[in-house]
């Protein structure tokens, strides 16, 4: 017995195998969950960074186009407040060339003005030898004297229409003076009406802008053809000259768009930019870009925080697990590598997970598989929007016409180009052609009823789809649309022509390729009849 039980050789070889056994089953047990964990927070990691690129440079983009719009919108009302100012000045120039040796009636047109347009802080009749007939409101008691400013001797020596740049006045109030000239019955240049816009006070520029819905943070600022500030939310810097700005020297060159730069302090600024037809001001809308990327941040934190329950699940059931799950382990691990790839969840399905724990982990991971690539789909939602119209787009355009389709609704669809449009382009400049094609936009927009979707196809090609619009109502609309445009005086280029095709579809079964198809070939007909004219194609339901 004593032999026996002191045999080293039995002793040793029962002494390694159970130093060797639980060493083999730790281990394992450790490396699985290891290299598990690893592999999906290096995924998930992974996942998020570049969930996080790709919805900055989304939300970026979406920033710009907002704000390019929005400079856009902003420098048309301001053109429509100048047009119809200076019309107004027209009128009272024509009455006053009638009158002009009457202080009464001077008098009289001046008050009647002022009161009817009150964009304009006063109103002053200027002969041409700068003195005052004629000021309202007097404030300063000016009438009979002679205004020194130059700004108003460049405002009679122009003998046009005029706007001047921002200038301080007799009483101290940084302006902008607007006028006309005036003629008398011969036709003899007698003097000038003007109307001045306090700049440094509550304004048309304020109100004008004030239309406009902008995110928190956005801004926007003018400045005239000088670089003097002319609004600015700061009020502080109104009438200041601004030095070098991207933004600012593109917008008077005329051009219009969006750009990401620093602003005068080194902030990164997201910037929308556009002209002001007809005054040569430039309107510069910016957001920072700390402020456009905040819900952002707030997101990918919410992402984090929901991910976390099904990442701590899936981890426990690994542990729990992780002896007996060596195979389907080792399919899991591999896929925990590509958790951001579409086929992923579709191989976790795959996987043979024949006992609980493998099952457990699946779903795990299947959650979250498909809370990640929720996440990601509703922040890869795409903009629908045309940049340079603000209309919508091609992929709206379809999306629209889809969705008529599922509903069986009937609808019209109006295609239009705009004619010779190469030779705008070659002969204005390319900015003259978006200038046009804008206005074209506008009128488009100007003549749609609610539920119309007015859409910009691409170049100069333009639709309208009008639900529930018979071939007659259609043709009649694209007749209006067809005469707004030719009689429309666009600043810089003049009248323009546009031809339209019109389809109509009052067949469930007929797809709208057919329709556009048919409208397109209405289109090309119009082209080849001579232009400037509209052609409609036969109800789809006859044929």
């Amino acid at each position: 017995m004593t032999a026996r039980a002191g045999n080293p050789k039995d002793s040793s070889t029962d002494e390694n195998v159970s130093m060797r056994q639980p060493a083999v089953i730790l281990g394992l047990r450790w490396l699985i969950f290891t290299l598990v964990l690893l592999s999906v927070l290096a995924t998930l990691g992974n996942s998020l960074i570049t969930a996080y690129r790709v919805q900055r440079d989304a939300l970026i983009d979406h920033a710009l186009q907002s704000n390019s719009a929005y400079a856009s919108k902003v420098a048309s009302s301001l053109s429509e407040f100048i047009h119809s100012a200076q019309s107004h000045l027209r009128y009272s120039a024509e009455e006053l060339g009638k009158e002009w040796g009457n202080t009464k009636a001077l008098r009289a047109e001046a008050v009647r003005l002022q009161k009817q347009d009150e964009d304009f802080n006063s109103i002053a009749i200027i002969d041409t030898n700068a003195k005052v007939l004629e000021a309202y409101p007097d404030t300063l008691q000016i009438n009979g004297s002679t205004l020194r400013a130059d700004t108003i001797r460049k405002a009679i020596d122009a003998k046009r229409p005029y706007i001047s740049s921002a200038y301080e006045s007799a009483a101290g109030n940084l302006v902008v003076f607007v006028s006309e000239p005036i003629h008398d019955s011969s036709n003899r240049y007698i003097g000038i009406i003007g109307g001045s816009i306090y700049l440094q006070q509550d304004s048309v520029l304020h109100t004008l802008i004030s239309r406009h819905f902008h995110h928190e943070g956005t801004f926007a600022f003018i400045a005239d053809q000088d670089r003097q500030l002319l609004y600015h939310p700061d009020a502080s810097r109104i009438g200041e000259t601004l030095g070098w700005s991207k933004t600012v020297d593109a917008a008077l060159r005329g051009e219009s768009g969006s750009v990401a730069v620093p602003n005068y302090k080194g902030i990164p600024m997201l910037a929308g930019y556009a002209q002001v037809p007809g005054a040569g001001w430039a309107v510069v809308v910016q957001q920072p870009r700390e402020i456009s990327l905040a819900p952002l941040h707030t997101l990918m934190r919410d992402m984090v925080f929901g991910m976390l329950p099904a990442a701590l699940i899936g981890f426990v059931l690994i542990w729990i697990g992780a002896l007996m799950i060596c195979r389907p382990l080792h399919q899991l691990s591999r896929i925990a590598g590509q958790l951001a790839a579409t086929q992923a969840s579709d191989q976790l399905r795959n996987v043979k997970a024949w006992y609980l724990e493998a099952f457990s982990i699946r779903q795990a991971m299947l959650t979250g598989v498909y809370l990640l690539q929720a996440k990601m789909g509703r922040l890869s939602q795409q903009a629908l929007t045309d940049p340079l119209t603000g209309l919508a787009n091609r992929r709206a355009m379809n999306d629209e016409l889809r969705g008529l389709e599922q509903a069986g609704r009937t609808y019209s669809i109006l295609s239009l180009d705009i004619d010779h449009f190469k030779r705008v382009n070659d002969t204005f400049g390319h900015d003259k052609g978006d200038v046009a094609i804008k206005q074209v936009a506008q009128t488009l927009l100007s003549h749609s009823r609610n539920g119309d979707f007015a859409c910009r196809a691409g170049g100069e090609e333009f639709l309208l789809i009008l639900p529930e619009t018979g071939i007659d109502s259609a043709s009649m609309i694209a007749e209006r649309i067809r005469q707004a445009i030719a009689t429309c005086d666009i600043s810089g280029v003049g009248h323009i022509t546009a031809s339209i095709g019109v389809a109509t579809c009052e067949n469930v079964s007929t797809t709208s390729e057919v329709v556009l198809k048919r409208a397109d070939e209405c289109l090309y007909r119009a082209k080849q009849g001579g232009r400037n004219r509209v052609e409609s194609s036969p109800q789809s339901g006859s044929e």
